[in-house]
């Protein structure tokens, strides 16, 4: 039954249900939550139910009304730190990207991916493109597809800041390649205000970003050269490709460190296939894999990220794990 789950959590974002309880400030109750969302028409005992059901995946905290009083609605904890749209940790976006139509319709297509023994991406045999060539040429779609990506990014950048300020000891100069909108890059200047902080990533992306202090954007091609720094930073990029591409952009960051005092910092999943079935985090971890078959990428285990690095070049790895799905993987030439 995930599958209501998700559903419901995306009906909920798309009517701003969860904006409209927080605006209240106070316990809200269903005539005030209909009269506040952005059609007036909807019929209160369905709407009943539907907040029960929020209620039930622990979205909503239900107070019980009595014969004098309509029961009322407050957010519980987890819905007010990443629900509410513009809130510092929000994953609105996130939530609106990976359940939109454009998405889910690889994972309806799942048996074309297995099929195909990873050759082709479910979402390429369907759409005929690629995921990144979609977004670039859909302006809709790519500003929802960057504000998720950067929703999500925030917190595990958090965690690699709190985890892993090892791994920026020594560096002033980083490059961000892929970084998207510049939410990693500026959490980096903030926890660590010595560094200079470069975004690098297609024109249609870094086009309109903002520079301030300590993080400014380049346009470019990670496949044909990344900017020379102390350190490269991959958050999150390699996953999206397969073993070849992947090759590809680990050596374009091998050239464009030094080779003796620089390094690489990459922010992915690291499978561990020995890890406690029931585990939540190893399910999350297994379940994005499936994601990345679906889409063309992949997610790696520790042999396999170590492999992969040894043939790009890299013969030092150092990996470590943060409060994220994702660990922290230091590699030198």
């Amino acid at each position: 039954m995930a599958v209501i789950d998700s559903l419901v959590l995306k009906c909920a974002v798309k009517l701003e249900i969860f904006d409209v309880i927080h605006r209240h400030g106070r316990p809200i109750s269903l005539p005030e939550i209909a009269a506040a969302l952005p059609s007036s028409c909807f019929s209160q005992p369905t709407l009943r139910r539907f907040m029960r059901y929020l209620s039930h995946m622990r979205l909503v905290l239900d107070h019980d009304g009595d014969d004098e009083r309509e029961p009322s609605f407050t957010l519980s904890p987890a819905a007010a730190a990443y629900l509410v749209k513009g809130s510092k940790l929000s994953l609105t976006s996130f939530v609106q990207i990976l359940l939109d139509k454009n998405f889910l319709g690889a994972l309806h297509a799942l048996d074309l991916s297995v099929a195909s023994g990873g050759d082709e991406s479910a979402f390429e045999l369907i759409t005929g493109e690629t995921v990144f060539s979609r977004a670039a040429s859909d302006e809709v779609l790519s500003r929802m597809f960057n504000e998720g990506m950067a929703g999500s990014a925030r917190i595990t950048a958090q965690a690699l800041a709190n985890g892993a300020a090892e791994a920026f000891d020594g560096v002033r100069t980083v490059v961000d390649v892929g970084g998207g909108l510049g939410t990693v890059a500026r959490e980096i200047s903030r926890a660590f205000p010595w560094i200079t902080c470069t975004v690098f990533d297609l024109p249609y992306v870094v086009k309109g970003c903002l520079e301030t202090d300590g993080v400014n954007f380049l346009a470019g091609d990670m496949f044909a050269f990344v900017p020379r720094a102390d350190a490269v930073l991959l958050m999150r990029i390699l996953h999206d490709w397969g073993d070849e591409k992947a090759l590809d952009v680990l050596r374009r960051c091998k050239e464009a460190i030094d080779q003796e005092k620089g390094k690489l910092i990459i922010v992915e999943i690291v499978v561990n296939e020995d890890e406690l079935k029931d585990d939540e985090m190893h399910h999350a971890r297994l379940a994005s894999d499936i994601l990345m078959m679906a889409y063309g990428g992949k997610e790696r285990t520790e042999k396999e990220w170590r492999n992969l690095l040894l043939q790009a070049g890299f013969t030092r790895c150092n990996i470590t794990r943060i409060m994220a799905l994702q660990h922290v993987i230091e590699a030198r030439p």
